[in-house]
């Protein structure tokens, strides 16, 4: 049974307070004097029916106004529907915890994986050698000609005058500058980045039933239990280390859950979903190798394509010194940079055309856990309630900030309007979005294969499933909609909107002038949904699949990007 607490006076002053101390401090949180009178003649209940933080907010109060208060619980009987609710949640995680009290049998990697492996294992070898070969190179090449080089290039030289000087700006300063600078470029990737923001960690003491369901999924699986549960607003699953590749060899992993995610599948795709991300961890040294492979290509990314910082400093810098030698040393040195980044361009696309095969191949094979779980029948409908939740988000996203934009609103509870734009969506839409299953394609860049061939792959496995389960996957939370908004306002902030909370509206406030157009979508699912909302203006965002060292993350509109 629940328990309530209630603040009970004792009929005295704290010690070290008078009688007369007592009133003043009592009138100051509103009550009058023959109230204070009353509570400083015997016990009386102040305040009753609270939860802890609130009761001992009262304590707090009452105690600095100078009277004696004590702390009381007590046991109060639930409501009939709340007791029936917490029944049915007890039962379905007995169920749950029953399902996956077996082992599961692990997946056997395919030839294909392993020669893609062999490839991109290889590939994230040779590009270190190159890259850092180049920074020994510049820095080798800088200290051999500061050190000998100019005199041997230059030391027969007999200039006078002007003429001198030229040859000290062409000898020293333009070296110096061309090589100082494109050295630091190289090294960019190294700088520090910042801390990452702290995870939204769901309370395991509140969600302790769900916490052990996962413990009990990883057992299963045969990797070690997450360290925590993360929380976030969006279409987004993801399972990680919680120290890059050492928290890998440690076996330290987190499981984060997109709530928006959750509101819209069942305890069955839910699940299955999940198993997907232990599956990937179910390989250790595979993932391993992955995360060593991501950190290659961030930092050939970075070379290739990462912020022009210097380039913008280099015209920063023409532009305050008004020198003839300083404006051929930076224009030389911007001439160096661009061909770096050409370079790096250059082994940045090999990179990806050698190593993305086996994350495609991970892939498949992670697929084959959750295929396990709900069946290779029920992969293609997790499929495409996913991919309407990833446009839903989208719209969703796109339709809040609009509001942000024009009348300083915003939805008070994302994964709540995520579920209303999923309902909302006309029979037109819902077509394209499936048609546009079959029209993908798998490129070489991408780190996932196309939806189609997932769903074919876990098809031909042909497995029963394990799970039958269609409740609401929310039913695993406690107090799922409070939750959603803490976190929807938690979002709000890593974007740095400021002062978030003063614009959060209720839902219907926003979604109620959102409306769908009548004409039939005539380009992809993605474009048409974007064109076709009011009032928003802007199409969906990109959806391109990032790189996020060892985690695997779910996308907006496919089922997962790495």
């Amino acid at each position: 049974m629940p328990k309530k607490f209630r603040v009970v006076s004792q009929a005295a002053p704290v010690k070290g307070k008078s009688t007369q101390e007592v009133v003043t401090g009592l009138a100051r949180l509103g009550m009058k004097a023959e109230q204070a009178n009353a509570l400083l003649q015997k016990a009386i209940v102040i305040k009753k029916d609270l939860d802890n933080p609130k009761a001992l907010q009262y304590i707090e109060k009452f105690t600095e106004a100078g009277l004696a208060v004590k702390l009381e619980a007590y046991e109060v009987e639930e409501p009939a529907e709340i007791k029936s609710a917490r029944q049915q949640q007890d039962d379905l995680f007995a169920y749950l915890n029953q399902v996956f009290a077996q082992r599961m049998a692990p997946t056997q990697t395919s030839r294909e994986y392993h020669k893609s492996f062999s490839v991109a294992l290889a590939t994230s070898l040779v590009a270190p050698v190159l890259y850092f070969g180049l920074i020994a190179l510049v820095a080798w090449s800088l200290l051999w000609y500061f050190t000998s080089g100019h005199r041997l290039l230059m030391g027969g030289w007999d200039l006078h005058g002007k003429m001198l000087l030229l040859q000290w700006a062409v000898g020293y300063v333009t070296p110096a500058v061309v090589g100082g600078v494109l050295l630091l470029f190289l090294l960019y990737p190294f700088w520090p980045q910042g801390k990452p923001p702290k995870p939204n960690i769901l309370d395991p003491k509140k969600n302790r039933k769900l916490y052990q369901l996962v413990d009990v999924m990883a057992k299963s699986i045969g990797v070690p239990a997450p360290q925590y549960i993360e929380i976030a607003p969006e279409v987004n699953a993801a399972a990680g280390s919680t120290e890059g590749m050492v928290g890998l060899v440690k076996g330290k992993l987190s499981l984060m859950l997109g709530l928006s995610l959750v509101a819209g599948t069942t305890v069955q795709q839910l699940l299955g979903i999940i198993a997907h991300e232990f599956g990937h961890f179910s390989q250790r040294n595979s993932m391993l190798a992955y995360s060593w492979i991501n950190r290659v290509s961030r930092w050939l990314n970075m070379c290739a394509y990462g912020d022009d910082i210097w380039l913008k400093r280099l015209d920063q810098w023409k532009e305050q010194y008004d020198y003839e030698i300083v404006h051929i040393s930076l224009t030389a040195t911007g001439w160096m940079i661009l061909a770096v980044r050409t370079l790096f361009r250059k082994l940045y696309d090999l990179n990806l055309r050698l190593t993305r095969p086996m994350s495609q191949q991970m892939e498949f094979d992670a697929d084959l856990y959750e295929a396990r779980v709900v069946g290779s029948r029920q992969f293609r409908a997790s499929t495409m309630a996913l991919r309407k939740l990833g446009f839903a988000w989208n719209i969703t996203v796109n339709v809040n900030f609009e509001a942000l934009d024009t009348d300083d609103k915003l939805l008070r509870n994302l994964p709540a309007a995520v579920l209303d734009m999923s309902a909302r969506m006309p029979k037109d839409y819902l077509r394209q979005i499936e048609a546009g299953l079959a029209e993908e394609t798998t490129q070489y860049w991408h780190t996932h294969p196309a939806d189609q061939a997932r769903v074919e792959h876990a098809e031909r496995a042909n497995e029963p499933g394990i799970l039958q389960c269609d409740r609401p996957a929310r039913e695993l939370f406690d107090n799922f909609d409070k939750l959603c908004e803490n976190s929807t306002l938690g979002w709000y902030y890593s974007w740095g909107i400021s002062g978030a909370k003063e614009f959060l509206v209720d839902n219907q406030l926003i979604l109620d002038k959102v409306r769908f157009g009548e004409e039939k979508p005539r380009t992809t699912a993605k474009e048409s949904l974007a064109q076709s909302v009011a009032p928003t203006a802007a199409a969906a965002a990109s959806t391109e699949p990032q790189d996020h060292g060892g985690t695997i993350e779910w996308s907006p509109t496919k089922r997962d990007s790495t």
